[in-house]
């Protein structure tokens, strides 16, 4: 496998009361998206993307759908890039979700091609691929946590921990 960088973005701000918890399929707030679009055109400035992966969840896929038209990159909507507790997964436990994600991860990456690859998931989807990804102990990759409409950029080679490039919060507006 080539060595290739791996950017990582949250969904922004979305209209559910409180933070999303994955159950909820809804839109993002103007500010969400805003904050989304400033990231993403920081993050494809880095490297043209390459090809994309998304939560089926509509405040990541849609946005991701219309970036990856944008830009004619491939994309695949990946429902192990969910949120922790989503349906259809409803992981009864934290190692449920710890596979899925992972699963989901190695199947993606086994079967794309590309030196900037972008995925647009959940934080908590993201802080269990850091904690793969960098070999450190999930409390320690929870302390990276990445805002709302915030990206993680990282460069991966085979049998290497991934090399943390990039951690960025969103503009403020």
């Amino acid at each position: 496998m080539n060595p290739y960088t791996l950017t990582m973005l949250r969904h922004g701000e979305t209209e559910a009361a409180g933070p999303p918890s994955g159950h909820h399929d809804v839109l993002l707030t103007q500010a969400g998206a805003a904050k989304m679009n400033e990231s993403w055109k920081r993050l494809s400035a880095m490297a043209p993307v390459s090809t994309m992966a998304t939560s089926p969840l509509l405040y990541c896929r849609e946005f991701a759908v219309r970036r990856a038209l944008e830009i004619s990159a491939p994309l695949k909507v990946e429902p192990r890039f969910s949120d922790y507790g989503c349906d259809p997964w409803q992981d009864d436990n934290p190692e449920a979700f710890h596979t899925r994600v992972l699963t989901g991860f190695s199947e993606w990456i086994a079967s794309t091609r590309g030196s900037h690859r972008v995925l647009v998931t959940h934080g908590e989807v993201i802080t269990t691929l850091l904690a793969e990804l960098l070999l450190v102990e999930l409390p320690l990759a929870r302390m990276m946590t990445i805002q709302p409409g915030g990206f993680v950029h990282l460069s991966i080679m085979e049998d290497h921990p991934a090399f943390l490039m990039h951690l960025e919060a969103p503009l403020p507006e």
